[in-house]
């Protein structure tokens, strides 16, 4: 499987846009979509709820803080080894496993009573969310091949901001209804429920035709590692900035409203949550681009639509409208980038069994980026005595970002 010089995907064999079995292909991902957007309202299940959670176990905002970023933490340490775990045993098992393991540390969190025993069932937590986001692409990829899985890994990569705006969203709303402890069993059931349906719809299944066969001689494994792994590697870096771009402007956009355009603070949170769903709609447009035969390096260059967005959101040139459609203009360019990057997951591997390792590497670089975006750029407002710094800085990061992605996809020497 390679690309070619404008990254078009080229599987080496002929593709079909459908096979055998594809009546059952869109429903079984849609169950692997459901198992990473339950996955991901983990990441934004804490958030609406941290008033109730303060007042009931006497946590300082700190820890609050510290309960819900170490999901991500987790992700961004442990998703290259846990990946290697993946490659090991069966992607069905890993799944289901992830799954499990999330809805049990789940299950712990709503009987905590203290904040120790919380963070450690939150970091267990965490190990089951890198397994699931690891698997569930392996999965897609296993379903078959041609223009229908491209447009498949492309929608995959919407999972993350769609399950953080369902947390934040249904944990205030079921929370005000049947209390903290009850959202989070709820949320820990449905994961589990979604999971265990995936994994029984997946199971004792041949690989579609077009798709990868076992039986199917691989091409020659290159020993050397790290030289299979560069363009995975680039790759990884390359969706690390567009993760922490918008997870920046995301965590500052509130603030900024607040502070600058006097919105009010639950006003602002709305409209922020509202924009990062907005940015979805980038996604389904990467995937249907792609099906369309559109090269995927000149998705990658959208990247640099993100620094225009931010100069908008962030230089005070309007109102409050104005600056709502700059952080827009940054989402839908953040996920046309994204699900472009899950999408030329096989294109980027010498080795089919590398794809494991792959993910493993954008999870985890993805995550170290979604960690360190907003600390970067809120020292750049810090430093520079205001919200125009939040532009450059934006620039600074995108430009590299969008060289490395371009670079992940051109040909293979020789």
């Amino acid at each position: 499987m390679t690309s070619d010089a404008d990254g078009a995907v080229r599987t080496g064999r002929p593709e079909t846009a459908e096979s055998p079995g594809s009546s059952a292909y869109w429903p079984r991902f849609a169950l692997l979509y459901g198992c990473g957007t339950l996955a991901a309202t983990g990441l934004g299940k804490f958030a609406p709820i941290a008033v109730d959670l303060r007042a009931a176990l006497a946590l300082s905002l700190d820890q609050v803080a510290l309960i819900t970023s170490s999901l991500t933490a987790v992700a961004a340490v442990l998703g290259l080894p846990v990946s290697y775990l993946v490659a090991r045993t069966a992607p069905r098992k890993a799944l289901f496993a992830g799954c499990a393991v999330m809805a049990a540390a789940g299950l712990l969190e709503a009987r905590a009573g203290h904040f120790w025993p919380l963070l450690g069932a939150r970091l267990v937590e965490g190990i089951g969310y890198v397994a699931v986001v690891v698997a569930a692409p392996a999965l897609i990829i296993s379903m078959g091949g041609g223009p229908r899985r491209t447009t498949a890994l492309a929608v995959w990569g919407t999972y993350f901001p769609v399950g953080l705006a369902l947390g934040l969203f249904l944990g205030g709303v079921l929370s005000a209804f049947l209390g903290w402890r009850t959202w989070l069993v709820v949320q820990a059931c449905t994961l589990l429920a979604v999971g265990t349906t995936a994994v029984l719809a997946l199971g004792g299944r041949a690989p579609a035709a077009g798709g990868p066969d076992p039986a199917e001689a691989a091409p020659a494994p290159d020993r050397r590692t790290a030289r299979r792994l560069l363009r995975p590697f680039l790759l990884s870096l390359g969706f690390a900035t567009a993760s922490g771009t918008i997870v920046a402007v995301v965590s500052l956009f509130p603030t900024y409203l607040h502070e600058v355009l006097h919105v009010p603070t639950s006003a602002a949170g709305t409209l922020t949550g509202a924009v990062s769903l907005t940015g979805t709609v980038g996604g389904f447009l990467s995937g249907w681009l792609l099906r369309r035969g559109v090269p995927v390096r000149r998705l990658f260059t959208g990247a640099l639509l993100m620094p225009l967005g931010t100069a908008v959101a962030f230089l005070h040139w309007g109102g409050t409208g104005l600056a709502a459609a700059g952080a827009v203009l940054v989402a839908l360019a953040n996920e046309l980038v994204v699900a472009a990057a899950f999408a030329m997951i096989p294109a980027v591997v010498a080795d089919p069994a590398d794809i494991d390792l792959a993910n493993g590497l954008l999870a985890q670089v993805g995550s170290l980026g979604s960690l360190l975006g907003p600390p970067l750029a809120g020292f750049a407002v810090l430093a520079a005595g205001g919200w125009w710094a939040v532009a450059p800085t934006v620039l600074a990061v995108c430009v590299p970002g969008t060289l490395l992605l371009r670079a992940s996809v051109r040909r293979a020497a020789g």
